[in-house]
């Protein structure tokens, strides 16, 4: 089971509970607003989790029934975590009856009540909006061609994730780049506040040590369990992706589990979050036709 692949522990200190009118949350993540067992929540977006998860304080409030264990990977490692079942969850166009969801930490969820994951996401389309007030929507799969009026949107195609119980790096949005002119993997990963290379990828961008306040020794990534890991900031040039050209990325570079798990150690990857979905005026995710479409 993948989850929460990445939250920045440096900026969890004292952190508030989340507010239905934000649509974003403290660390530019996109939320939306989730009713839960009869209860309005508002949870983040995670396109890089096979699951979804809920935050541990809510459990009894909620009355989630205990559903046994797992092992929840993350960038940090293979972490035991707690299943609970939800008799409802619903946002938008996403209607569950008996949600099993993954029980996590606030703190690791950065304020939030919980995470949306591709468990739920599966067949559907997202309006993700990172700038601005609009908030993402949850909606149906369906057919978007431009129109004669409206400017050309880039897009990139991928295969729709299989069911979450097949192979983890399948049941992932996986894209080709090219770092440099160099072919590389990226995984579109919505819950993740800062996008993050491994060592591979750096290799091959040529990336450079990036200098930045307060993080001498790296940065902390941070798992929705708590759990931590140190990152090396790097700042990457020449990033292409459907068709687009991004200089000068800041990001985290580590040896992360993650990528191992997935097999994707030796191979140039880069799990792309909302620091660089953000340069976009929307991303749309159609997970049933397997297209992302990039608004400029």
């Amino acid at each position: 089971m993948l989850a929460g692949l990445a939250g920045l522990a440096a900026l969890t200190a004292g952190v508030p509970p989340a507010r239905a009118q934000d649509p974003l949350d403290r660390v530019g993540r996109s939320t939306v607003p989730v009713r839960l067992n009869g209860r309005d929540l508002i949870f983040a977006l995670d396109t890089a989790a096979t699951a979804s998860v809920v935050a541990s304080d809510l459990v009894d409030q909620l009355g989630l029934r205990p559903a046994g264990r797992t092992t929840m990977h993350t960038v940090v490692g293979a972490e035991p975590v707690d299943l609970v079942m939800a008799d409802a969850i619903s946002s938008g166009a996403l209607q569950r009856v008996g949600a099993r969801l993954a029980v996590g930490d606030r703190r690791g969820l950065i304020g939030l009540d919980g995470l949306i994951g591709l468990d739920l996401l599966a067949g559907q389309r997202v309006d993700l909006r990172l700038r601005g007030r609009r908030g993402t929507t949850i909606g149906r799969s369906r057919l978007d061609s431009d129109s004669f009026l409206q400017a050309e949107r880039p897009r990139v195609t991928f295969s729709p994730p299989p069911a979450p119980a097949d192979a983890p790096a399948r049941g992932l949005i996986t894209l080709q780049m090219l770092v440099r002119g160099r072919p590389a993997k990226g995984v579109v990963d919505t819950g993740a506040a800062v996008s993050l290379i491994n060592p591979a990828l750096a290799d091959a961008a040529g990336a450079r040590p990036l200098s930045l306040p307060g993080a001498e020794d790296g940065h902390a990534v941070q798992s929705p369990t708590g759990a931590a890991i140190t990152a090396l900031p790097m700042s990457v040039s020449s990033v292409r992706m459907g068709g687009m050209l991004m200089d000068r990325l800041g990001v985290l570079m580590g040896d992360f589990h993650i990528f191992g798990h997935l097999g994707l150690a030796d191979e140039p990857t880069m799990l792309i979050g909302v620091d660089v979905l953000g340069v976009f005026e929307g991303v749309i995710i159609d997970l049933d036709r397997g297209e992302l479409i990039l608004e400029i």
